[in-house]
Parts: structure tokens; C-alpha cells; sequence
């Protein structure tokens, strides 16, 4: 789906751009018999395909060296940026061989650029954004994240999108002018927290004192007509928060059981 939608916005902005350059004098007649197809121009155009797709492939390789721990996030938005450019340059670099003047179009774009800096304020503030996030490292790829009520881990920081992924492998792709009030979770120690409901005839004072290792009893967290709950908690990191809750789990029904406790 993302790459339809981007294959009609390439299309919706090269019409603009020709009737842009038409209005301006410009002849798509007088343009496309300004190109001279041959043999030898095919294969200019094919050796040039090549030159820069080798070039982008070795670029993603050195970028592919920083592809760990903070620098995850550099790479991201550089190999999305490297892609946007490598397509510019194939486009431009391969008319120019054919001998098509591209001054026409050239500014076509240079006007449609204008209008997309008045018009489509939310597609720069995306770029923007991502820039800064690189830079000020508000979160950043492998952090454990909340945006707008859904928590998941950063997948990706592109140009203008960033990618969450949620624990039941849900993928979420935010603007990244719309990631605001931010909360990291990866930041700072988070907390297991597991309520163990229990009968009102329990010993609670007997549940409460005893010895969890490195689990700390809170003790009753809430009074019901015919039961309570006790709360557990145990320090960790987010990324492993579930893992340690089920491991609390069996924890405390073991030691439970050791007090007698049904």
C-alpha cells in the first residue's frame, strides 16, 4: 500500500511540474524531440543506472557499519535520505545523456517546490522533525516508546515517518511531526507490578512479611467482600517487563505454597 501511494504522489508531482513548465514556455514536443535514443545512449543511461546504484549500494554498506547502539537511528534517516537521492540523480543524469534540455522541467520543480513550502507545511515539518530527532535523540531506534496511547518499540526513523511495533507485532507508522509528548520508557527503570487476589481470611500479615528475594511485597492494594489484593513489584527494564511479570507469577504462587497459603 505505501508503494502505490508513492508511485501516484511521483506521478501527481511530474504532471504538476510539466504543466508548470509548459505555462512557462516550455514544449513538451520541442522536449521529447530534443531526445536522441541510439544504442550508444542506452547504454550511457544503463552504465549510469549502474555506476549510481553500485554507489548507493557501497554508501549503504559504510552506513550499514553504524547500524548499532545510538547510531541505529543515524543510519535510518541516512539510508531513507539515500534512497530519495539516488533516484533524483538517475532521473536527471539519464535525460541529460539522451539530450533532452531539462532546464524547462528544472524549473517546473523549482516552482512546484515553492508551492509544496506553502501549501504542504506538514510534509517539511515531518523532515524537519526527523532531522531533530536525530540530532537531540528524543528516541531512538530499539527504545520502548508511548505516542498518543500506543506503546511499542522504535523499528524505524525515516524522512518523514517513524515505525512502532507493538508486543503483539502490531506496526504503527506515526508523522513524525505528529511525535509529541513523547514518553520513553527505555530511558529509565521501569516496574513488574503483579496483584495476587487472595481470601479475606487470609494471614495477610504472615503473606506480607515473608521473603520474596528480590520481590517487594507493597502489601493490600484493595479490600473486596470476600477477598484482597496483595501488590508485588520488581525493578527491570521495559523491554523485559512481561517476561518478569510471568516470572513473579510463579515466584510468589511457589512461595505461597511454602506459607501454606491457598
Amino acid at each position: 500500500m505505501k508503494q502505490i501511494i508513492k508511485v501516484i504522489v511521483a506521478v501527481i508531482a511530474l504532471g504538476a511540474s510539466l504543466f508548470l513548465a509548459t505555462q512557462m514556455g516550455f514544449s513538451i514536443q520541442d522536449f521529447i524531440s530534443s531526445i536522441h535514443i541510439n544504442v550508444e545512449a542506452i547504454l550511457l543511461v544503463t552504465i549510469v543506472i549502474t555506476f549510481l546504484l553500485a554507489i548507493k549500494y557501497l554508501l549503504k554498506l559504510l552506513l550499514g557499519l553504524f547500524k548499532s547502539g545510538k547510531f541505529v537511528t543515524f543510519y535510518t534517516i541516512a539510508n531513507s535520505a539515500l534512497d530519495y537521492l539516488t533516484m533524483i540523480l538517475i532521473v536527471v543524469w539519464s535525460l541529460r545523456i539522451l539530450g533532452a534540455d531539462i532546464n524547462g522541467i528544472i524549473a517546473g520543480i523549482g516552482i512546484l517546490a515553492l508551492i509544496i513550502g506553502t501549501s504542504a507545511e506538514g510534509i517539511i515539518e515531518d523532515m524537519l522533525t526527523g532531522v531533530f530527532m536525530l540530532f537531540e535523540q528524543e528516541c531512538k531506534v530499539g527504545d520502548i516508546i508511548e505516542v498518543d496511547g500506543f506503546l511499542g518499540t522504535v523499528s524505524e526513523i525515516g524522512i518523514r515517518t517513524t515505525t512502532l511495533i507493538d508486543a503483539a507485532g502490531n506496526e504503527k507508522i506515526f508523522n513524525n511531526s505528529s511525535m509529541k509528548d513523547i514518553l520513553n520508557r527505555s530511558t529509565h527503570e521501569s516496574v513488574a507490578v503483579v496483584d495476587i487476589e487472595l481470601p479475606n481470611d487470609t494471614d495477610i500479615e504472615k503473606v506480607i512479611n515473608a521473603d520474596y528475594g528480590d520481590i517487594t511485597c507493597l502489601g493490600l492494594e484493595e479490600v473486596q467482600a470476600e477477598s484482597v489484593l496483595v501488590r508485588f513489584i520488581k525493578k527491570c527494564t521495559e523491554d523485559e517487563i512481561y517476561d518478569v511479570r510471568r516470572r513473579m507469577n510463579l515466584d510468589i504462587l511457589n512461595k505461597l505454597k511454602e506459607l501454606g497459603i491457598k
